[in-house]
């Protein structure tokens, strides 16, 4: 070992793992070179505080901290325990073992997690799964965030990042199967479009300047090398195809998986951080994205996190006091994004805001303790906090809005509500229209959708026509221009207040 190499024992929820370090290198470098999992949201810039390790009983960043010669580190959380959503519209609860005539690979890719299914082509049944979390959330949680990280030099990063994630993945369900490499037929994938950019190696600068344009098409068609920069497997991969920089393909998948039927006209929400939504009735399509911010993912929320064990999931208030309920009924570790919704609406129940979102004098400067977490941790909810949700409630209820206005649909007239992914499946309706994030005519027909985007992907490889479907709903989709509408700002500033059912 070199005079300048140090051992560094790392702590997680898995158990103790050491690697070899320069003394003085930057710990988070340290970790991401090592695939071990942690958060870093802002992409290592010490601005989001997630990336927390405990070192001789001291909360430090892993991004500040220099490695010391015989470090012991703690990781904070366990990423891989993060719960994936792997169910969809027509899953069936149970997969199926026995001989396969026609494998396929269903996969979506998500900016925080990627989920596979082996799929029988021949008979539709679903063989196998594997997920886990995207090797990119090292190096930021959204993609802004990564798009501007690729174009500061490290876009083969983030491209050996997911390639080497799904490469694994692939191999690990064949394995399972007892399958050859050779005998999968063809892969479908989705995702957001700065995902499957990343995927392919490209560039993603117009993505992350304004009038984010498309710089690259999707293609028909794909090798396996093309694609995931390997030889492992000689199938042809197909992509679901994008409608804008800002509605990727993964609402494309998303509109197969849950459209009931040419007489139906219904809604799709996705609301991550890029708030994308998609509206149909019949042969018309109008679909948009509005900057959300990730707080309804955890993200930008001082004791936020993601869905893990011990996150808030789900809060109600009685008699002042807070009662929650965490993820494996573990001991809190922080506030998921459904536990952020009620916080919000117990606050607003319980006198601790104002309409305008301002706490009370007695919260306004420290903040409320909503629980108590390991080691006496508090867990808080902030006025920044507060602010965060207000951001991402205007933007999604503004742009469902404008989606009724240019689509000259009445709230009443829509037949069903599709809330994608994992916020949408844990959310609780009444939080959501109580603090003005959904119309209470909406309540009623709103149905958790799962991983849509995995669904439409499931069709497509059930059968191939499906995905002639996908490009002619990208042909006739109708974007709206959130940023352009003379609408928008003004809803925008009405519903930032609470109360705005």
């Amino acid at each position: 070992m070199r005079d300048d190499v140090t051992a560094v024992k790392v702590k997680t929820a898995r158990g103790e793992r050491g690697v070899e370090a320069v003394t003085g290198a930057n710990l988070l470098d340290v970790l991401r070179a090592n695939d071990i999992p942690i958060a870093a949201n802002c992409g290592g810039r010490g601005t989001c505080g997630k990336c927390g390790v405990i070192i001789e009983g001291v909360r430090r960043l892993a991004c500040e901290t220099k490695v010391a010669p015989e470090m012991r580190v703690e990781i904070e959380t366990e990423e891989n325990s993060f719960v994936i959503v792997t169910n969809y519209a027509d899953k069936a609860d149970v997969e199926t073992a026995g001989a396969i005539s026609c494998p396929c690979v269903a996969i979506d890719i998500g900016t925080t997690t990627v989920v596979l299914q082996l799929i029988d082509a021949s008979d539709g049944r679903v063989v196998g799964t594997r997920s886990f979390l995207n090797g990119q959330r090292m190096y930021g949680e959204d993609v802004v965030t990564r798009i501007k990280y690729a174009g500061e030099g490290g876009l083969d990063t983030l491209n050996m990042a997911i390639r080497s994630g799904l490469l694994s993945a692939l191999g690990a369900l064949c394995a399972d199967a007892g399958m050859d490499h050779d005998r999968l037929e063809y892969i479908c994938a989705a995702g957001n479009t700065t995902m499957m950019y990343l995927l392919l190696g490209h560039r993603c600068n117009s993505l992350g300047a304004y009038p984010f344009e498309l710089e690259f098409a999707v293609g028909e068609r794909y090798t396996f090398r093309e694609t995931f920069g390997s030889d492992a497997f000689s199938c042809p991969v197909y992509l679901v195809p994008w409608v804008s920089a800002y509605v990727g393909g993964d609402i494309t998948a998303g509109y197969l998986s849950c459209c009931a039927g040419p007489d139906e006209t219904a809604l799709l929400l996705d609301m991550g951080t890029n708030g994308e939504m998609m509206l149909w009735s019949g042969d018309r399509v109008w679909c948009c994205s509005t900057a959300a911010g990730p707080a309804f993912e955890g993200g930008g929320i001082e004791c936020g996190t993601g869905s893990i064990p011990g996150a808030i999931s789900k809060v109600d208030l009685e008699d002042g006091k807070f009662i929650c309920e965490t993820i494996g009924e573990a001991s809190p570790v922080g506030i998921c994004g459904s536990g952020v919704l009620d916080v919000s609406a117990c606050m607003l129940r319980g006198g601790y805001v104002d309409e305008s979102g301002r706490m009370d004098d007695a919260h306004f400067k420290d903040g409320v303790e909503i629980a108590e977490g390991a080691g006496g941790r508090k867990i808080i909810f902030t006025q920044k906090d507060m602010r965060e949700i207000q951001l991402a409630k205007s933007a999604i209820r503004a742009g469902v809005e404008i989606m009724l206005k240019v689509s000259e649909f009445s709230a009443d007239q829509i037949d069903t509500v599709y809330l994608a992914g994992g916020f949408g499946q844990k959310l609780r309706l009444e939080s959501a229209v109580e603090i003005g994030l959904l119309p209470e005519e909406l309540r009623e027909k709103t149905r958790t959708s799962g991983n849509s985007s995995l669904g439409g992907c499931v069709k497509i490889c059930r059968d191939m026509k499906t995905l002639e479907a996908a490009y002619a709903l990208t042909k006739k989709a109708k974007e709206v221009q959130l940023n352009t509408h003379p609408d928008f700002q003004d809803l925008f500033m009405e519903y930032m207040m609470f109360g705005q059912e």
